[in-house]
């Protein structure tokens, strides 16, 4: 008994030391705090106004407004076709869907949710996509999606990879 009660009081201390070195090296000028913020309100909100702003664009049938959304190095997994993972093979497979006769794209985030660094972050959410068939007869799909974004150098957020697929016929 003695020797747990000794373990949990030399755990307790070391651990009380620790955050006193901790504490004390964050007060130094110049030191860089040891926690990160978990409040990553303002961040949720940029994801969520630029997913806004991408279902808009894609409701005005932009597909190089569309393409803007992803990140350089960005990767995309659409239902039905090959990943794309470079720049050219996203801007062939989006100007490719855009073309689809009576395409129309629109989706809405349900939830985003920001690492604890507040450099990525994931949302998801919904689609409805609308198209005409090979005979001319209308298309219509629902279905699910999760992007992964990360914060660029300059502050913004952008997509580097997106998966989506439909849900079960009904």
């Amino acid at each position: 008994m003695k020797k747990i009660l000794l373990l949990i009081f030399s755990a307790a201390l070391f651990a009380a030391c620790n955050n006193q070195q901790d504490q004390s090296a964050a007060s130094k000028p110049g030191a860089t705090p040891t926690t990160v913020s978990n409040d990553h309100s303002s961040d949720i909100a940029a994801i969520m106004k630029a997913d806004s702003a991408w279902d808009q664009t894609s409701a005005a049938r932009s597909a190089e407004g569309w393409l803007s959304f992803y990140a350089d190095d960005a990767i995309m997994m659409p239902p039905g076709e090959n990943i794309c993972k470079d720049k050219a093979s996203r801007e062939a497979l989006i100007k490719k869907m855009f073309a689809t006769p009576g395409m129309s794209l629109r989706f809405q985030t349900n939830k985003v949710e920001v690492a604890g660094m507040g450099d990525q972050a994931y949302a998801i959410g919904v689609y409805q996509w609308t198209s005409k068939d090979a005979t001319g007869k209308d298309y219509h799909e629902t279905g699910k999606y999760c992007e992964t974004w990360k914060k660029q150098a300059d502050g913004n957020w952008k997509c580097f990879v997106d998966i989506w697929n439909a849900d079960a016929a009904k």
